[in-house]
């Protein structure tokens, strides 16, 4: 007998053994056993959560010839051939592949069609949202009028594809991602029944990998299996799905905040080299922030995603280390990156950049220092002393002022380069020009220009911020400058350098 996938050899074949969507099942079955079934329902959720299995429990608890509260027997001849696939009128079409009128229309000419082997005819229409307009319009009115022996049910991963009219004829149940230990207790029947020896570690990385979906659990258990025999160790499950264990992330992440740049290249390197998935990789340190941030928060309390008791000695010194503002920053840059990585060959690349801008981020002041030929300022020493002490939280905003100028429009991008990030007071931000630009000054002082600048400042700093240009010496920043940069900062002066 050919092999029969661990996914579906474990595809739940009546209504309690459906696992996490408890609050479905109950109402469907409670609806079988009344008799109060509907004529069409729409279940939606994420892929491998349960909706096509529960689709063909409602099949066949409508046509077994012995139900029993509510529940099919799966020994009379419906539950049998329908478990086999061999009924007759239990029909599955794939709206991906059938999704144009024509096919449609053929439906609506069957559904007429009295049932030939059991009581209820049901059509199970997955990945319903790939219909076209005009099929769905050519499914409202049977929706809206079916036969008395037919049942419907149409499954969907992207609820908001459907059209309102036909939700509106159907009834509507949400199936919701599996939690972590739900996934775990499965896996963990699944590898007794199979003689299967798997470690908690193991089994919990599985989980996380499979974001919520039973199927993708099961799949990814099956695999492994299939490479390592009955013995599955947690480094199993990292080599054959391409993941890192915690401990490295701890190592990497350490590299960042340090702004250890050749380290983190390394390291990166080192990942790929051994099998790593790019896109996975990323991913992982997004959960890894995600956690700090959780831990900074909640404290003890925080729900780990990533981190293990071996890692959270590390997580201590990040947490002392990272801002959460920051740590928001670089999550979105993270999660922008795993997107970007879905559709790229430069992979490496991607990763190296993604990972560089979040250590700069991190290590990052309020106030960009450039270098060049010309002199520094020159700050009376008591100043400076007194800035020592009282110097707030900074930022450097430069280069993302700059990036998220352009997105917006490119000409105030090339006017805005030309000038530099002095500083901060308050709630103002001061950018200066050289003498030689006062065309880009005058130009950047319009109201559409200064308002740009002023909604990139608001996303980055979520909060509202108000932009000052000023001139600067063309040559060096003489004595007169310095006391007009101390008068506009107080005692928070900047160190600037041409």
């Amino acid at each position: 007998m050919a092999y029969l996938a661990l996914y579906r050899a474990w595809r739940p074949q009546i209504f309690g053994e459906v696992v996490g969507q408890e609050s479905t099942v109950t109402a469907l079955r409670n609806a079988v056993r009344e008799g109060k079934i509907a004529h069409a329902y729409l279940f939606s959720g994420p892929r491998g959560t349960g909706k096509t299995s529960v689709a063909k429990i409602v099949a066949k608890a409508v046509n077994c010839d012995k139900l029993a509260d509510g529940e099919p027997c799966n020994s009379c001849s419906a539950c049998v051939d329908i478990n086999k696939g061999n009924f007759m009128d239990v029909i599955e079409i794939d709206a991906a592949s059938n999704r144009g009128i024509d096919e449609i229309r053929d439906l609506r000419e069957k559904v007429r069609i009295l049932p030939a082997q059991g009581k209820v005819k049901v059509y199970i229409i997955d990945e319903v949202h790939m219909l076209t307009t005009e099929a769905f319009n050519a499914l409202l009115k049977t929706l809206e009028e079916p036969p008395g022996s037919v049942v419907f049910i149409l499954a969907t991963t992207e609820p908001q594809k459907i059209p309102k009219t036909i939700c509106s004829r159907c009834q509507i149940y949400n199936f919701r991602r599996l939690t972590a230990p739900e996934i775990i207790e499965r896996l963990k029947q699944v590898a007794i029944a199979n003689d299967i020896h798997i470690d908690r570690a193991a089994l919990q990385l599985i989980a996380r990998r499979s974001n919520g979906g039973m199927r993708d659990a099961l799949s990814m258990l099956d695999q492994i299996y299939s490479y390592k025999g009955g013995d599955i160790s947690k480094k199993d499950v990292l080599d054959v799905l391409g993941l890192v264990d915690d401990v490295f992330l701890a190592r990497l992440m350490d590299a960042v905040f340090l702004q250890d740049f050749s380290s983190v290249i390394k390291m990166l390197g080192t990942a790929l080299v051994q099998g790593k998935e790019a896109q996975q990789l990323v991913r992982e340190a997004a959960l890894y922030l995600r956690d700090l941030l959780l831990y900074m928060i909640m404290g003890e309390q925080a729900d780990f995603s990533i981190i293990s008791e071996e890692s959270k000695t590390v997580i201590e010194g990040h947490k002392k280390r990272a801002e959460k503002n920051k740590i928001i920053q670089a999550i979105k840059i993270l999660i922008d990156t795993a997107d970007k990585l879905r559709f790229s060959e430069g992979q490496k690349f991607l990763l190296e950049m993604a990972f560089i801008e979040i250590a700069s981020l991190f290590g990052a002041g309020w106030v960009e220092k450039e270098s060049g030929a010309a002199q520094d300022i020159e700050v009376p020493k008591g100043v400076l002393e007194e800035k020592k002490k009282k110097t707030p939280a900074r930022e450097s905003l430069w280069n993302k002022i700059l990036t998220g100028v352009k997105e917006k429009k490119i000409p105030t991008h090339a006017l805005l380069s030309q000038g530099k990030l002095l500083g901060a007071k308050d709630n103002t931000v001061f950018i200066g020009f050289k003498k030689g630009y006062k065309f880009h000054k005058e130009r950047m002082e319009e109201k559409a220009n200064r308002e740009i600048v002023e909604t990139v400042l608001k996303e980055i700093l979520n909060q509202e911020i108000e932009v000052q240009f000023i001139f600067l010496d063309d040559e060096r920043y003489n004595n007169t400058i310095v006391k007009k940069a101390v008068e506009y900062f107080g005692e928070d002066v900047v160190e600037i350098k041409d």
